[in-house]
């Protein structure tokens, strides 16, 4: 069995017993600080889209000032229940000592001053009633929105002359149900190729049966006048029932 070969030479002995331990340290170099915006962590898709919505978030402006906000020591107060001035000036603090900030803040009117002595109006509102009155109108915009929405859409029907009650009937559901929905209704009526023939009669007792059925939607209405002829390729258009700002008994049930 061969032995291994030492590959250290007498020089490089003598020098790590002699040399190396008298000679100075070598100190760790010290790494480089990297910015802070490096160390921070890496985002993942889900909280970019979180940091570009809070971004873009933007916080709700007001222009009345509230409770402390107001910097007027002295302000004409509007009574609550007659709404109108109460007849002397009142201390902002002896004011927002008697509120509950709890359920009602003390706001200024922007640009309302009074004519004498140039003080501020303000008035006390509840907080329930404010968000109340905000909720409502985002459902009555809700709900004005869908409905103009509905407005733009065009919905066509197709029908041919000689159709059976049953199917017509289907059909006239459906377009009382477009044009209480405030749409525009297209009815295209025309003759099957292959099958029976509607006589005159039965056309024109398709035609009222339209008629009627758009007479039964308060507010809608023939649009123009039919195109094309009697049993054979025609057009009608209906405008459907005109919209109206909802109730607040509608926006309540949103």
């Amino acid at each position: 069995m061969a032995t291994p070969r030492c590959t250290t030479t007498t020089s490089q002995a003598l020098y790590r017993v002699f040399i190396a331990p008298y000679l100075p340290k070598q100190q760790p170099r010290p790494r480089p600080k990297l910015p802070s915006t490096y160390l921070t962590r890496s985002l993942t898709t889900t909280s970019r889209l979180h940091a570009l919505h809070r971004a873009k978030a933007v916080p709700e402006q007001r222009r009345e000032l509230w409770n402390e906000e107001i910097t007027a020591k002295v302000i004409h107060l509007i009574d609550p229940a007659t709404n109108t001035l109460l007849p002397r000036p009142q201390t902002r603090y002896d004011t927002l000592q008697t509120l509950n900030l709890e359920t009602h803040r003390l706001i200024q009117i922007p640009g309302q001053f009074h004519p004498e002595d140039k003080l501020p109006i303000c008035k006390i509102v509840s907080k329930a009633e404010v968000f109340e009155a905000k909720r409502r109108a985002q459902a009555e915009a809700k709900e004005k929105k869908k409905y103009e929405g509905a407005a733009k859409t065009l919905k066509t029907l197709e029908l041919n002359w000689a159709m059976d009650g049953n199917d017509l009937g289907h059909k006239m559901g459906k377009v009382r149900e477009f044009l209480t929905e405030g749409r525009k209704v297209e009815v295209v009526l025309a003759a099957k190729k292959r099958g029976r023939k509607a006589s005159l009669e039965e056309c024109e007792g398709v035609l009222k049966r339209i008629r009627e059925t758009v007479e039964e939607v308060s507010g809608a209405r023939e649009a123009r006048e039919m195109e094309g002829k009697v049993g054979g390729f025609a057009k009608l258009l209906f405008h459907g029932r005109p919209l109206h700002r909802p109730s607040a008994a509608a926006a309540a049930t949103e």
